[in-house]
């Protein structure tokens, strides 16, 4: 059972990684723009320091956002669902390929973008933002 209390440090390192290789699809995915992987350390802790004592059963999704500036990020802006965990290893999801974005987020070539992203304990208690990322483009 999860917490109810503030959940998660946004401890993301959003070291946003990105990277403009080819790659396989997935849903969502349009395969005409590059690759760019988000990449970061999912949070160990709850903003009272304590330890999240067992990550795939307290941690349920990540809200992905994106937009066209880094000034702060809102519940408003819009924003895609990650799951924490890969049903098909149950490991830790750690990254995110934003190609998967592009379509539901109405994302443009040349357009340059920022993320920030939140984890989401199972209950439904959110993170803070964290920073925003890089600048990107597609």
């Amino acid at each position: 059972m999860g917490r109810t209390g503030k959940l998660l440090l946004p401890v993301f390192l959003l070291a946003a990684v990105f990277s403009a290789c080819g790659g396989g699809g997935g849903g969502g995915t349009d395969t005409n723009v590059p690759q760019r992987t988000l990449s970061w350390d999912p949070p160990t802790q709850y903003t009272d320091n304590t330890n999240i004592a067992n990550p795939l059963q307290e941690l349920g999704e990540y809200w992905v956002y994106v937009k066209t500036d880094n000034t702060s990020f809102t519940p408003a802006d819009d924003y895609v669902v990650v799951s924490a965990v890969d049903p098909a290893t149950n490991l830790l999801v750690e990254s995110f390929d934003l190609r998967n974005a592009y379509l539901p987020l109405s994302l443009k070539t040349g357009t340059t973008y920022y993320v920030s992203m939140r984890a989401v304990s199972t209950s439904g208690v959110a993170s803070d933002f964290s920073d925003p990322s890089p600048p990107f483009t597609f």
